[in-house]
């Protein structure tokens, strides 16, 4: 692979691994900070109220990723201008559908029902409101940022923008944790919150269009047709987020409705903890994903196996690792990074950490696929799977009463996902399934591939 190949893939690694550090500074501190301040009620649903405008990240109806793999194809093959027409195109959609979501979110929050939908204890239903309306406003705000990620990913800056993505998430959370600790209410929480998201999204489109003078924001090159040539692969985008949405925090909805806000506290904090194995996996397939919309754009099907085979090899061995490191220390970290407010549940991290394993079978497999805009059918297969699960234990908690039989549906997601996935990648490259995993696990392949990459880099 070339040396600016090796290059972009490193910096977006490392990009990566700084995310999952910020996400890991957050998750450690946050817990425990919020259930020392807060207590496991208020923070229970505060947990509850976050998760809620989530769906809202739907609302460009997945052109942002769309547009970004096809602006990231064009300019590999030096199309400029047909990449400045996506872009602009992209800039009003997004636009004015976060205008019009507000419009509309804003008209929902402050008419329906909310005191005869959700008893809390702590929280009064205005602030309810008010804190459902900020939290949905920054996703909203956030959907700009959608334009700046296809802009920076197609000039090959991939890694430089999700450095300002995870500080800006960082910094959020930072206001958060100032706010409880100083006695605020969750409700100026998530005004702060909002506020941050604000500065940021208008300081880091001005550096786009001063970084990368191809791009500008306009209406001249943007038309309906580009939008309707991104349709499809759109609608795939669609369902990949609110595919994410339900199996995160429809588990976590579920959970808080049948068991209540103190399971929801548990579930959350171990499923946090076994994710640190998949988050792992997801950098490397981050990473690797704007060099397969590349290779897509070049149609150098050669480059694309030498990426996936190397970027499902790195992440079987990282996974084994994680997941090693987990088993081995799980116990004691639950215990020191929550004080003792959470009990570690055994059996439930058992199956949440082999779910997290498992979506390594099936990560890269979607990269590939989101790359060349081909992932419709896979993103439908995840939201049927992700909805199945929820669904599956439902019914398995009711029957039962016991939460770690929620961790057995979501293992059953990523193996179906798993499945389906790995076919369609074999199919792609011309390679069975099981030869791209013996290639993928074979030690000698990543011992080569780890000495190339690092002579490159250094070079």
């Amino acid at each position: 692979m070339q040396h600016a190949i090796i290059q972009r893939i490193v910096r977006g690694f490392g990009a990566n691994l700084y995310g999952q550090g910020v996400v890991l500074i957050i998750q450690l501190a946050g817990v425990p900070i919020l259930l020392h301040y807060w207590g496991v009620e208020l923070y229970g649903e505060w947990l509850i109220l976050f998760a809620i405008p989530a769906y809202l990240s739907i609302t460009d109806l997945g052109f942002s990723q769309s547009a970004a793999n096809d602006m990231t194809a064009r300019v590999g093959r030096g199309d400029t201008a047909g990449a400045l027409v996506v872009f602009q195109s992209l800039a009003v959609l997004v636009y004015c559908a976060g205008s019009i979501g507000l419009i509309v979110f804003t008209a929902i929050i402050f008419s329906i029902p909310l005191n005869k939908w959700m008893l809390f204890s702590q929280l009064p239903i205005d602030d309810v409101r008010w804190i459902l309306w900020l939290l949905g406003a920054e996703v909203l705000v956030r959907l700009s940022d959608g334009i700046n990620f296809a802009g920076f990913r197609s000039q090959g800056e991939y890694g430089f923008h999700l450095s300002i993505f995870f500080s800006t998430l960082l910094l959020q959370n930072l206001a958060l944790w100032l706010v409880a600790a100083n006695a605020g209410k969750p409700w100026l929480a998530a005004a702060i919150f909002l506020l941050i998201r604000i500065l940021v999204s208008i300081s880091v489109t001005a550096l786009l269009l001063r970084r990368h003078t191809a791009l500008k924001l306009g209406l001249q090159h943007a038309n309906v047709h580009t939008l309707g040539i991104l349709l499809r692969p759109a609608l795939a985008n669609l369902a990949m987020p609110l595919s994410m949405t339900v199996n995160l925090q429809g588990m976590i909805l579920m959970i808080g409705a049948l068991l209540g806000p103190t399971a929801v506290v548990t579930f959350s904090t171990l499923r946090t903890l076994t994710r640190m194995a998949a988050q792992m996996i997801i950098s490397v397939s981050n990473a690797v994903e704007p060099e397969f919309a590349r290779a897509w754009g070049l149609g150098n099907q050669l480059l694309l196996r030498q990426l996936f085979v190397r970027g499902l090899g790195y992440s079987i061995w990282l996974a084994i690792a994680a997941a090693i490191l987990l088993l081995t220390l799980g116990d004691w970290i639950v215990a020191i990074w929550t004080s003792g407010h959470v009990t570690m549940d055994r059996a439930l991290f058992g199956w949440l950490l082999s779910s997290a394993v498992a979506s390594v079978l099936w990560c890269i497999a979607l990269g590939l696929l989101k790359g060349g805009n081909l992932h419709l059918r896979a993103s439908l297969w995840f939201l049927i799977a992700s909805a199945s699960g929820v669904a599956l234990a439902a019914v398995f908690v009711q029957l039962t009463g016991r939460l770690a039989d929620a961790g057995i549906a979501l293992l059953l997601t990523d193996a179906l996902m798993a499945v389906y996935l790995l076919k369609a990648a074999s199919a792609h490259l011309a390679i069975a399934e099981a030869q791209l995993l013996l290639d993928a696990i074979d030690p000698r392949l990543l011992f080569r591939s780890f000495i190339f990459w690092n002579h490159n880099v250094h070079r």
